[in-house]
């Protein structure tokens, strides 16, 4: 689950609006999340689906509103979490497709937000929904991937392409970035956050993440629009700073990590280089902790 919107609550949804030619973006209130839509001669794509059934049938309402004749061919996931993939199950006909690790740990992450929901299933207006949201989420049978692949893979619409890539782990082990080269369009889900800070939970890999966004930025131009998993489109100029603040993040954690620090020191320590507060880097500093070793003696 992504980190609530710095200071607004989460945005109305305000159905789908072209950002470059035949790319559409919605943003839906609940978790404040962004859904693509790339059409070409050959069918469309939907980039992530939202956060249960219902709300992926929504999504589909919402594409026949822009034209009925629109079919919905394949769907994209750029990462595992629930608010990207539970709609997948509205979309029967497409072809979903996602990273291996989507496929490996859909079910279990599935089962994990579930879980939560079901200790704590009241109203999140801080993220935008409601108790029955919440309950619509626990109902909806996951649908995971039809299609994985391990660095990249390409959808053909007939007039234009569609590319997905895979350059390291960052906000999941399974982030990807969802490109349309003929129009400079670029989708990365989580790897961006334009509403709130980036989201470290508790599957994050903070130390990985920059190298990760510095790869998919090779792909972009400064004429990009690139969409994010939450909030408004940015450019690559954006993408460069947001990278930068979180190399900050890991050198932080490497650094105390291999002195003399305390686990507990560095959680409360403050540190005027870090662009977050601490209470939103618990789960980072625990993660790299874990996934760094301290010097031998």
């Amino acid at each position: 689950m992504s980190a609530p919107p710095s200071g607004d609550r989460p945005a109305a949804t305000t159905g789908f609006v072209e950002v470059a030619d035949r790319v559409f973006v919605a943003r839906y209130r609940q978790w404040d999340v962004n859904v693509g839509l790339v059409l070409g001669r050959h069918g469309a794509v939907v980039i992530d689906t939202r956060a249960s059934g219902i709300q992926g049938s929504q999504v589909l309402d919402d594409i026949r509103r822009l034209g009925r004749d629109i079919e919905v061919r394949h769907v994209v996931n750029t990462h595992v979490h629930f608010d990207h993939t539970f709609g997948n199950t509205a979309f029967e006909t497409a072809i979903v497709h996602a990273h291996d690790n989507v496929g490996r740990t859909i079910d279990a992450d599935a089962e994990r937000i579930k879980a939560a929901f079901r200790a704590d299933p009241g109203d999140g207006p801080e993220y935008g929904y409601t108790a029955r949201d919440a309950a619509e989420v626990m109902a909806t049978v996951v649908r995971g991937p039809d299609r994985t692949f391990g660095s990249n893979a390409t959808i053909d619409l007939g007039d234009r392409v569609v590319t997905m890539t895979y350059a390291g782990r960052g906000h999941t082990d399974g982030d990807v970035a969802v490109l349309v080269p003929d129009t400079d369009a670029m989708f990365l889900g989580d790897l961006v956050e334009e509403s709130a800070h980036p989201s470290f939970g508790d599957d994050c890999w903070p130390l990985e993440w920059a190298d990760t966004l510095t790869s998919h930025l090779v792909q972009a131009e400064d004429r990009t629009v690139v969409v994010p998993g939450h909030g408004h489109p940015v450019d690559g100029a954006f993408v460069a700073r947001q990278r930068d603040e979180i190399a900050v993040v890991a050198a932080v954690i490497r650094e105390r990590r291999l002195g003399a620090a305390s686990l507990t020191e560095a959680l409360n320590a403050p540190d005027p280089r870090l662009p977050y507060p601490l209470d939103h880097l618990d789960s980072a500093i625990r993660r790299g902790w874990d996934h760094l070793s301290p010097p031998t003696p």
